[in-house]
């Protein structure tokens, strides 16, 4: 997948701050409201979904490696389960305010360039969505931070199922106009004409490539598995020899390549050649394609526009972040302070130790979260 487009948060702890009912903006950006109902509302509808802060949780994990983690919603405040949320950490609402920030001004840069979403992007999208949450939470099954009760592994279906429709309909809304972005600063366009003039040109990329794989937990075993196959041992019975290895189907071959690090060039590997070691998290791969055929534009037109989105994604964040330091964007005080070198909303300092009138609750021994 080509990034996490979900609502990713990242989080640090901090005291309680009131969800503010006071009917205002938590912010503006170029002279735009963001409502403190609104950061109220979805702060609210996280609180209330433990499967969602569950995935939120993974999420953060998959994507700083296991260094951090999400900190509760609540606190050290508010009791495990509970049915009323009036509070919120600090760091979480003033980070999450920072994500809407972002977003607003992504819609903002959008509409600057008369670009438009369609039901089939939002369809798209809500696929992608699907996707990047399923492999999330495959990468932290069998965890002390695996989702779900007991043997029963949560989907990503079912996550989403947790969070009102308005929500998700704002998030896809959003992943949809990312992409449509991207998709306008890689120079091709999001029209099906634009897609199919890069799919013409780039038709090998995305033939239906059918393929061999052997799986190895040292790089050592897998270039020995290779020399083997150099001297004449067919990579078929080599794979069928190693971890989970042998034919594993076909697939589009853009889809096999973009699921690899950068580098591994499957696209680019002879029929019936076998590869260098893959490294893949703690493994190594060995990749043979058996067979390569055309495959039409309507059959690869969902792994065509996530090419070119993927191409236009780094000159996309560019001109985000430059769009971030130059926008007029205020914040309220009890979110925090809008500090454009860093574009980042930065939290509400903490009082001193003697304005604390129980501190022993915010003391970091009491918390009690999901960070390892």
């Amino acid at each position: 997948m080509k990034r996490l487009i979900v609502l990713l948060i990242v989080l640090a702890g901090g005291l309680a701050a009131a969800a503010f009912a006071v009917a205002s903006n938590a912010a503006t950006v170029n002279g735009v409201a963001i409502s403190q109902d609104q950061v109220n509302s979805d702060l609210t509808a996280i609180a209330h979904s433990s499967d969602y802060q569950c995935f939120l949780n993974a999420e953060e994990l998959v994507g700083t490696g296991g260094q951090t983690g999400l900190p509760p919603i609540d606190g050290v405040g508010q009791p495990t389960g509970s049915g009323a949320h009036p509070t919120a950490t600090a760091s979480f609402a003033s980070n999450y305010l920072d994500t809407l920030i972002g977003h607003q001004l992504v819609l903002e840069l959008a509409a600057k360039q008369h670009l438009h979403v369609n039901p089939a992007d939002l369809t798209a999208a809500h696929t992608e969505l699907l996707g990047q949450m399923t492999s999330i939470l495959q990468d932290v099954a069998g965890t002390k931070y695996a989702c779900g009760t007991g043997s029963v592994a949560l989907t990503a279906a079912s996550v989403l199922a947790t969070m009102p429709t308005s929500f998700v309909n704002r998030t896809l809304q959003f992943d949809a106009t990312v992409g449509v972005f991207e998709e306008h600063e890689a120079g091709v366009g999001s029209s099906a004409a634009d897609l199919d003039n890069y799919f013409t040109a780039h038709s090998s990329t995305f033939d239906t490539a059918c393929f061999t794989v052997a799986e190895y937990t040292s790089e050592s075993a897998a270039r020995a598995a290779a020399a083997a196959v150099s001297s004449g041992t067919p990579f078929a019975q080599v794979a069928a020899q190693a971890t989970g290895g042998g034919p594993q189907g076909c697939d589009i071959l853009y889809g096999i390549s973009s699921s690899l690090p950068a580098g591994s060039n499957i696209q680019d590997l002879p029929l019936g050649t076998v590869s260098s070691p893959i490294a893949v998290n703690s493994n190594y791969l060995l990749i043979q394609i058996t067979k390569r055929t055309p495959t039409p534009f309507a059959q690869a037109k969902s792994e065509v526009q996530a090419a070119v989105q993927n191409a236009g994604a780094n000159k996309a964040r560019s001109v985000i972040n430059a769009a971030e330091k130059t926008a007029a964007i205020s914040v309220d005080q009890r979110y925090g302070q809008w500090t454009p070198a860093k574009a980042q909303v930065i939290p509400p300092s903490s009082p001193l130790p003697g304005d604390v009138l129980n501190a022993a609750v915010d003391s970091p021994g009491t918390a009690t979260g999901q960070t390892p």
